[in-house]
């Protein structure tokens, strides 16, 4: 079932940069067509569900994916889908644009492709719950957009660069467990970051330290 949130963003696209929304290319159903004849497909599920389509239409086609990121979000809880809003509140959770390499795995064998773009969108939605017994006793019905915050296109490896802190694409060589203390975050994202970064070509593989694989950022490699 469509969700409020893929809607809008999909509306949003055709709105800014024309064309048609719901357009059969080659057996799949595409979100939108540009006036560019850019394929356009707003994903607010795991990005690695795409893969089969994307390989079977980027040889042929310019693709445009959508990802929304939620930054913040306003909890809207229901008793029932389509009852009356019990209460609203803004979570105190935070969100930020790196987040998506814990998804962007999913596609990170078909990333970079001269025919490929994604664009990371950092969004506030309201996020519609309704109870349900099973842990984590809620069920997410519905996201609507509020704001769109932040853009970000990637369509370069270098690019993934710019959703990490300044600097370290100049770095030193560095394990995951390097990446981990500088990102502040756990392991198993540093490897997700790591592993994005090491099949678009934005690192390379340089050996090891220890049990550990050791990498080294292209960039410094060049400017050596």
């Amino acid at each position: 079932m469509e969700t409020s949130l893929h809607r809008e963003l999909k509306d949003y696209y055709v709105s800014i940069q024309g064309g048609r929304c719901e357009v059969a290319v080659s057996g799949y159903r595409i979100d939108a067509v540009n006036d560019d004849g850019v394929l356009i497909e707003v994903q607010t599920g795991p990005l690695g569900a795409l893969k089969p389509k994307l390989r079977a239409l980027l040889p042929e086609h310019r693709i445009r994916v959508v990802k929304p990121v939620v930054l913040r979000r306003r909890i809207i809880r229901r008793d029932r889908p389509g009852g009356p809003d019990l209460s609203s509140r803004k979570s105190p959770l935070r969100g930020a644009l790196s987040d998506v390499f814990d998804d962007l795995v999913g596609l990170a064998a078909l990333f970079p492709d001269g025919n490929l773009s994604i664009d990371l969108l950092g969004v506030t939605v309201a996020e519609t719950r309704t109870p349900r017994r099973r842990r984590p006793g809620y069920r997410v019905v519905d996201r609507r957009l509020d704001a769109i915050l932040e853009t970000m296109r990637l369509s370069q490896p270098g690019d993934l660069w710019e959703l990490l802190p300044p600097g370290m694409a100049e770095s030193e060589p560095f394990t995951t467990r390097d990446l981990a203390r500088k990102l502040d975050a756990p392991l198993a994202f540093a490897q997700r970051v790591a592993y994005c970064l090491r099949l678009s070509g934005a690192v390379e593989s340089i050996g090891k330290r220890g049990n550990s694989r050791l990498y080294q950022p292209r960039e410094a490699l060049i400017s050596a």
